[in-house]
Formats: structure tokens, C-alpha cells, sequence
């Protein structure tokens, strides 16, 4: 009980995570002989493969088991430039590039370097369970706005532009998205960056899933959508 006063308000106030209640639920069931297929965690349904297990080996019997540079070693900094020039068009130096140990982690780091009490975030649902909670962490104040299975669970330049206050930081968009799957089409996209670009917004572009896309569907970077995009804080 002592320890739990001694926490800040805003880790207080964080609620389970609904991940790991629905894998422990899945889990449970399995365990019980129960058939089910488990979207919870996500990871893969096979072990790591073993070109992967073997270059691991390899470079800790090189000595490569020592504290790197907080952002990233200079060699996978520059491989993610180089990625996004090949993928993109989009040209960063090193200097611009952040390795994290995950998603939730770039997410957390962006939301607390950015926002604060007094923020609002606006996030589009439905969404991954993680990102108002992160918004939460940051003292900042999570907008959500509901989008419907007519509009393929996607945000208009409309629906956007009408959540914006005075204290609206930053837009927090997934595409393709988790849960929902939907791929925002890249005049979707142009219609939102015109509403980020007049108000002066900041974006978090979540794009994790870029490479998970099928049929007709195509990613597109956000910050190639429009001049000046990529110069204004977005991840």
C-alpha cells in the first residue's frame, strides 16, 4: 500500500493492459483444450528464424555485448536513412534517426518530448489499445474520434478539422492500422496533412505495419504527402 502512494498520478491512473488480458484469457483457454486463435500479442506463431538465432550468436561471440549509443549505432542509422531514400524519396542524415526497443517505446518518447498537461491528442478510432494510455502517461489528454465501418474505419479531413481546440498538439494516425486493417489512400491522407499543415500541427505517424499490406492496398509514408511535411516534428 506504501508503494502504491508513493506512485505519480499518471502512472496511477493507467488502466490493465487489454493486450495481455485478452492473451492471458487466450492462454487460459488453450490450456483448458480450447481451439484458439490468438491475435492478441503481437509477435509470430513460429520460432525465430534460424539465420536470425545464428547472426545473433555471431555477434555476441564478436564482443558486440557492450552499451551502445542511446540512439542507435551509427551503422543501423545510417541503413534506416538509406531505407527511406530507397522506399521513399525522403533524405535524413543520421543525426535525424532514433532507434528505439519498439513501437510503444518511439510512441512514449515522442509523446513526452512533445506534450504535457493542458495538451490534447487527437486519435482516431477504433485504435491500438496502447496509444491513450501513452497520451495519458505524457499528462496529456487523449481526443477520440469514433469512425464508422461506412467510411472504412477512417479519419476525414472533416472529422479532423472539427475535434481541433486551441490545445490540440498533434494528430496520432496508424496506416495500415491496428485493429481494423484499414489503408488509408493517399488523397485520404493529403486531405488530413492540409488540416496538419493549416493548424500547425504536429503528427505521430505510426506506419509499423507499412509492409503488411494486401490486395490493391498501398502504404504511404505521411511525410511524403505534401512540402514541408517532413520538416515539421513528426515521427
Amino acid at each position: 500500500m506504501r508503494l502504491l502512494m508513493n506512485l505519480s498520478p499518471a502512472v496511477r491512473s493507467l488502466k490493465p493492459s487489454a493486450t495481455i488480458a485478452a492473451a492471458t484469457k487466450a492462454k487460459a483457454l488453450k490450456n483448458q483444450g480450447v481451439t484458439v486463435y490468438d491475435f492478441t500479442l503481437g509477435e509470430p506463431d513460429f520460432n525465430t528464424p534460424a539465420h536470425i538465432q545464428e547472426a545473433a550468436r555471431a555477434a555476441m561471440q564478436s564482443g558486440h555485448t557492450h552499451y551502445t549509443a542511446s540512439g542507435g549505432i551509427p551503422e543501423l542509422k545510417k541503413a534506416i536513412c538509406a531505407a527511406y531514400e530507397r522506399d521513399h524519396k525522403l533524405k535524413y542524415e543520421p543525426s535525424q534517426v532514433v532507434v528505439s526497443n519498439g513501437a510503444k517505446h518511439s510512441i512514449h518518447n515522442v509523446l513526452t518530448a512533445l506534450c504535457g498537461p493542458g495538451d490534447e491528442v487527437i486519435i482516431p478510432a477504433p485504435y491500438w489499445v496502447s496509444y491513450e494510455a501513452l497520451v495519458e502517461l505524457a499528462g496529456a489528454t487523449p481526443v477520440v474520434v469514433p469512425t464508422t465501418e461506412a467510411s472504412g474505419f477512417r479519419l476525414s479531413g472533416e472529422q479532423f478539422e472539427r475535434a481541433i481546440t486551441k490545445r490540440t498538439k498533434l494528430l496520432l494516425l496508424n496506416s495500415p492500422c491496428n485493429p481494423t486493417g484499414s489503408v488509408y489512400t493517399r488523397q485520404e491522407l493529403e486531405a488530413l496533412a492540409d488540416v496538419v499543415l493549416d493548424a500547425k500541427l504536429a503528427v505521430i505517424s505510426d506506419e509499423i505495419y507499412e509492409k503488411l499490406i494486401f490486395g490493391s492496398a498501398s502504404a504511404t509514408c505521411f511525410a511524403t504527402l505534401r512540402p514541408g511535411l517532413a520538416e515539421r516534428p513528426t515521427t
